[in-house]
């Protein structure tokens, strides 16, 4: 979560634990859930903290990516 939250408003790969990725921009956070703009979709979308599995922000790999 910490490399989210220092993404400051640039978007990153985010890979959830169902086998999702989808290109993100973090918009919010609560304890247990973050808000992110999906540019695939073009949607904002909810996700629990505990389903994300790993996030690739400027080549850099976080948690499992696939």
């Amino acid at each position: 979560m910490k490399a989210i939250r220092n993404s400051k408003g640039r978007f990153f790969g985010l890979y959830t634990k169902q086998g999702e990725s989808l290109n993100a921009q973090l918009q919010s956070e609560t304890d247990q859930t973050i808000v992110v703009y999906d540019r695939n979709f073009n949607r904002t979308r909810r996700f629990s903290k505990a389903s994300i599995s790993g996030v690739r922000i400027a080549a850099k790999k976080f948690g499992k990516v696939f």
